[in-house]
């Protein structure tokens, strides 16, 4: 089975197609179309691109082996959690058709009841409410959606530290749409759910892209973005590095993108992260796994090979 059967997509006529940056700023908030509803519910759906297919494949897939794999090892049962979860119900703008977004892909996933909770967090209330709509029609008791901002570390481990055992076993998914994951944030998720393996959505081919040069070559002006991306990366030594300076000066960007990669990695390992992936999706961001264990990455590797189509790929 393809990914586009998997993720229930369907043919909305009501979507305008391929509407440019303008258009859909004018139609959407916080990427929740403001024209079109879903035909299946009638409740909002998230505009994205096609690219959206690839990133969900590579998570729903690691999930059904690391739900299979690691059921009844662990005493306070695993759970998934998501972090920007988005409202279930995405609009592919190029096809005009809409489909599962990451959250409802996980709650219709097969392997779905081997979980002992699935957690989510959005820190807009209209995706909070939607989402908390669709699980309610589904009857699904095990699921929860709450209003959480990454910038709020403490709140949302604080909620996790009430719903979740600190002996469990869990995956943390969190989809940002730029580089401003306060690094602080996995910090206390760690400190919090000790036992993780994370996927973060890295937009290190947009947001990042777009404005490093500007933050070595024009410091003045880029403050805030230099404070954003240290936040993130959770020091200052990416920019202290005088290679990554004369990178930026040379217009380098695939070599800052490789220094900011491996600075971040490297951040993650005093947290005690120690095996990492990276997947490039479509030129657009970086899917980035890491897990403590080495069964995990294993596993990794082996469903990231899978495409869209339900094929395995030839490693590379």
């Amino acid at each position: 089975m393809d990914i586009f059967e998997r993720l229930n997509s369907v043919s909305n006529p009501s979507c305008h197609k391929h509407c440019n940056a303008e258009k859909r700023d004018s139609v959407t908030e916080n990427e929740i179309c403001g024209i079109v509803s879903s035909v299946i519910d009638g409740l909002p759906v998230r505009c994205v691109g096609e690219w959206a297919y690839e990133k969900i494949n590579l998570l729903v897939n690691y999930f059904g082996a690391f739900t299979v794999a690691m059921k009844g090892k662990w005493s306070g049962g695993i759970n998934y959690i998501e972090i920007c979860s988005g409202p279930g119900r995405c609009m592919d703008r190029s096809r005009g058709r809409e489909f599962d977004g990451t959250s409802l892909a996980i709650l219709h996933h097969k392997e779905f009841s081997r979980l002992s909770k699935a957690i989510f967090f959005d820190a807009d209330m209209n995706v909070v409410d939607t989402l908390n709509k669709r699980i309610l029609g589904r009857h699904i008791t095990s699921a929860k959606v709450f209003n959480g901002d990454y910038y709020n570390a403490r709140e949302i481990c604080k909620r996790l530290a009430t719903e979740i055992q600190k002996s469990s076993l869990n995956l943390v998914f969190i989809d940002p749409t730029d580089c401003s994951v306060p690094f602080d944030l996995i910090r206390s998720l760690k400190e919090t759910i000790p036992k993780m393996d994370l996927i973060i959505n890295v937009a290190s081919m947009t947001d990042f892209n777009r404005n490093v040069g500007n933050v070595f070559l024009q410091p003045e002006s880029y403050i805030k973005s230099k404070e954003k991306y240290v936040r993130f990366l959770g020091s200052e030594e990416f920019f202290g590095d005088t290679a990554n300076l004369k990178n930026a000066s040379h217009a380098k960007w695939g070599a800052l993108r490789k220094a900011f990669r491996e600075t971040y990695q490297k951040n993650l390992k005093e947290l005690g992260f120690k095996h990492f992936d990276i997947k490039i999706i479509n030129g657009y961001y970086d899917i980035l796994f890491t897990s403590e264990s080495e069964t995990g990455y294993k596993i990794w590797k082996k469903t990231s090979l899978i495409g869209v189509d339900g094929q395995r790929q030839l490693p590379l």
